[in-house]
């Protein structure tokens, strides 16, 4: 019998190499896509004219304002999304500013998170304390199903979570929100701006992504859980798939659903979705917190 070689192409194991790439097309597409949404809902909603049809558009329009903020942002400051360096930085006007954030700034935060995961130098873990999930006995229940809706994500991004709160982001904010405000004033849009864009952002983005903060890397084994619920990915551009992220944070997001695939670890915290997650953290594993 014939000995295979070991370079059959049957034989050779995936490399993460093999997954990093960039694409400028699918990424500045992922961005068009979410505006497309968001003016999508404005659209609807203004046409129905009902309370309920706002009250759902504003949601939406929450979500995808996480999937910009924190999904497509969080891609360009791994410099995930286009060929070009530069290219994510001249862009930021479209996933940064509009959401008080710059790429500096969070591109700072998040590497140091990615390096000094879980511990002191790690935000995340400074966040968790104000959540109250460093407590002996957190009240699971109450901090998922509760607290969001509180406002306490409000006044958690508020205080903590934007780049307003560092003086040296002020110019680039101001060049972005002082035009808007000036051109909506002048064509009578204020109204409009306020219901559709500053209610969702103060209100609706801040709990998806406290949700999100928590389900990433409460109560792991490896540090990081990915949630691989086909609809949640399908909105956040594959934001889900947050272990292999961590393994591999240059591969980029439409990507991440193959790596995840071919980079399995026997003990990875694996979600498919929003009830599944809080069974995951309340549950008796040894949390990933040691405070």
């Amino acid at each position: 019998m014939k000995t295979p070689k070991i370079n059959d192409m049957s034989l050779q194991v995936a490399s993460p190499k093999s997954y990093i790439e960039r694409n400028t097309f699918i990424g500045l597409w992922a961005v068009f896509r979410d505006w497309l949404f968001i003016f999508g809902c404005v659209s609807i909603s203004i046409n129905l004219n009902h309370w309920l049809a706002w009250l759902v558009c504003v949601w939406v329009i929450g979500l995808i304002q996480f999937s910009l903020a924190e999904a497509v942002l969080h891609e360009a400051s791994h410099y995930n999304l286009f060929r070009s360096r530069r290219l994510h930085h001249y862009l930021q006007f479209l996933y940064a500013w509009p959401f008080l954030q710059t790429m500096s700034d969070y591109k700072e935060e998040h590497l140091r998170h990615h390096k000094h995961l879980m511990t002191n130098k790690d935000q995340t873990t400074e966040d968790y304390k104000i959540y109250g999930l460093s407590k002996k006995k957190p009240n699971i229940f109450f901090i998922w199903f509760i607290k969001p809706f509180t406002f306490f994500p409000t006044l958690h991004y508020l205080c903590n979570g934007n780049a307003a709160l560092n003086r040296k982001n002020w110019m680039q904010l101001i060049l972005f929100w002082g035009p808007l405000f000036f051109m909506c004033s002048i064509f009578g849009q204020l109204q409009n701006l306020l219901i559709y864009w500053v209610v969702p952002l103060l209100w609706v983005y801040p709990i998806f992504n406290y949700w999100s903060e928590i389900e990433e890397h409460y109560n792991t084994r490896n540090g990081s859980r990915s949630n691989i619920g086909k609809l949640l990915n399908f909105f956040t551009h594959n934001e889900g798939y947050h272990s292999v992220h961590h393994r591999y944070p240059t591969i980029p997001f439409y990507n991440l659903p193959k790596a995840h695939i071919a980079f399995p670890l026997p003990d990875d915290d694996i979600s498919t979705g929003f009830i599944d997650t809080y069974r995951q953290i309340r549950s008796k594993q040894k949390k990933s917190l040691n405070i």
